[in-house]
């Protein structure tokens, strides 16, 4: 290890004679209030359509726990459904029996708080006390992006610390072999677990070109390999490391999986931490190889995907934290059992307060159909439903007896199918084929949008339609038919009636208070009406902009998105 090798655990060299001294009190009250304000803003109600089919994946693996086959659920896949996050899936079907709705919201509050947590701890080795809470706060924002009630929210603890355990085994040539059963259970959650061997073949590099002692070279390269063996011997076998590869021919259709918004909080958090450390790094010495890897590893992750900012920013803690402190009067101080005592009192404060109100404000989800649901449970299994992609998961779970035609399970579907929804979506010439193709017997999208737009209005079709909020429902006049393979296996404990309720045949506007629509799916709503496509917003919590302008604007252009690897 030559003379330019970063320091990464020890402290890092002082740039003044005389540093701030400032009261132990002072120090760690940024540190709890960040905890407890990190839980308390982070608590909402469930809003991410994703969420409703993890939650119904989870509740039958208890049944059977059946990893790689066949979709049992929709007749419109045709690949092959490998359920790689059945962990995450059961951990939130179980919080689910015990505390209902609000505690899958209060999951999110548990995850944010964790990868808060993990980030402080993880720049306390390498920097200050008040260092650390800055960059933790930037870091929360920068994580904004994937928090939610789905299992990827596991990865943004787990990043932060697989981070700083790579770094830490750049400085001293020691690997971490608890690293190896961490990513095992880490691939059991989510897929995100490939960054642990990513990381690991990063610091081999960066090893090999500072003319590291081969022993650490080989030793290194045996854990980054270790980590990625681990990976196959999960249940769901060796087909877990090709799972990423499975959206490869979708992605361009997935949101979260286009580049981000420049507009995003947490893409500014991240360009801010990353822009800040090189210019940190210009004024210093320079940085060592592997250091420079993961910041390389960071940046694409920041500007490739809107579902990988959050990972660029956690990434980004350990390398943040050490440069600032290499350049602030701020001595690193020794982690002391009252610093240990502090954040663990903030932590289950924080939690805890969130735990008692979250019964009363995050009990019932927000930006879905739920106004609708007993029109919906009038409809016989198994019948097929042209709905909107947001409420897919949430169909699944709510009227697992119905079929809709989309969820978020998107690598399922074959790229023809999606481009054949991004023409229904959008409302045009193709709309009513779709509809027959598909053999729906009722629709559920957003009112005012093409397809209610110009399949529910009276004179339109020969169906007609009721609404709620944004959203509308229409059954046809033939009467509902269910489709074949869905009716014989419909949901567990469900009742339909036979026929379509008298409810459903008024034709005109229905307006239910139990769906209060945004603010964003009113301006959708609009704009779709009036030919107008609306101006991408950001959305912290749940989606980074809406798939329903995604499709409309690939329609209008008489495009397909493009396909790219993953």
């Amino acid at each position: 290890m030559d003379e330019r090798t970063a320091v990464l655990d020890a402290e890092p060299e002082d740039r003044t004679d005389r540093p701030w001294r400032i009261p132990l009190a002072g120090r760690l009250t940024p540190v709890v209030l960040l905890v407890v304000v990190a839980a308390v803003q982070t608590l909402h109600r469930v809003d991410d359509p994703d969420t409703w089919w993890h939650l119904r994946t989870g509740a039958e693996l208890r049944r059977s726990l059946d990893l790689v086959g066949p979709d049992p659920w929709s007749p419109f896949t045709t690949h092959e459904w490998i359920r790689h996050q059945w962990l995450g899936d059961l951990l939130m079907a179980g919080v689910h029996d015990v505390a209902g709705l609000a505690g899958v919201a209060w999951l999110v509050t548990a995850f944010a708080v964790t990868t808060v947590v993990a980030a402080y701890s993880v720049a306390r080795r390498r920097a200050s006390v008040l260092v650390s809470a800055g960059v933790a706060v930037v870091a929360l924002v920068g994580a904004s992006m994937t928090l939610s009630a789905r299992p990827q929210s596991i990865s943004l603890p787990l990043t932060v610390i697989a981070a700083g355990v790579w770094l830490s085994t750049a400085h001293d040539h020691r690997p971490r072999w608890w690293l190896a059963p961490l990513t095992w259970a880490w691939a059991c959650c989510h897929g995100f677990w490939f960054l642990v061997p990513a990381l690991g073949a990063v610091v081999v590099v960066g090893l090999v070109l500072e003319r590291a002692p081969a022993r650490a070279v080989v030793r290194s390269s045996a854990l980054a390999a270790a980590t990625l063996v681990v990976a196959a011997l999960t249940p769901v076998g060796p087909r877990l490391l090709t799972a990423p590869f499975e959206v490869s021919t979708i992605t361009g259709f997935i949101e979260e999986w286009l580049p981000p918004s420049p507009g995003a909080p947490a893409f500014v958090a991240g360009c801010a931490m990353a822009v800040v450390l090189v210019v940190l790094w210009s004024l210093g010495d320079p940085p060592h190889w592997a250091e420079v890897g993961v910041l390389v590893v960071a940046a694409y992750l920041l500007v490739a995907h809107g579902r990988t900012v959050s990972l660029a920013a956690v990434l980004l803690v350990p390398l943040l934290a050490a440069a600032v402190q290499r350049r602030v009067p701020l001595e690193r101080e020794r982690t002391g059992r009252t610093e240990v005592l502090a954040v663990s009192v903030a932590a289950v404060l924080g939690l805890g307060l969130t735990a008692l109100v979250a019964p009363a404000q995050a009990s019932t989800p927000v930006g879905f159909p739920t106004a609708l649901s007993p029109r919906l449970s009038a409809l016989p299994a198994g019948t097929v439903v042209c709905n909107d992609y947001d409420a897919g998961g949430w169909l699944w779970w709510s009227h697992p007896d119905l079929v809709p035609v989309i969820d978020g399970r998107t690598e399922l579907y074959t790229p023809e199918d999606l481009r054949a929804y991004t023409r229904f979506v959008a409302g045009g010439p193709g709309t009513e084929a779709e509809v027959q193709r598909r053999g729906c017997a009722a629709a559920l999208v957003r009112d005012g949008s093409p397809p209610p737009t110009r399949s529910c209005a009276p004179g339109g079709t020969s169906t007609r339609r009721v609404a709620a909020g944004s959203w509308c429902s229409r059954p046809a006049d033939r009467g509902p038919q269910p489709h074949p393979r869905a009716a014989a296996t419909p949901g567990p404990g469900r009742s339909t009636s036979s026929s379509v309720r008298a409810l459903l045949a008024n034709p005109g506007y229905r307006c239910a208070t139990s769906y209060s629509p945004t603010a964003r799916d009113q301006s959708v709503a609009q704009a779709s009406a009036s030919g107008g496509v609306p101006e991408a917003g950001t959305m912290t919590h749940a989606r980074a902009r809406s798939w329903h302008d995604t499709f409309e604007r690939a329609s209008r252009a008489d495009s397909t998105p493009p396909d790219h690897a993953v």
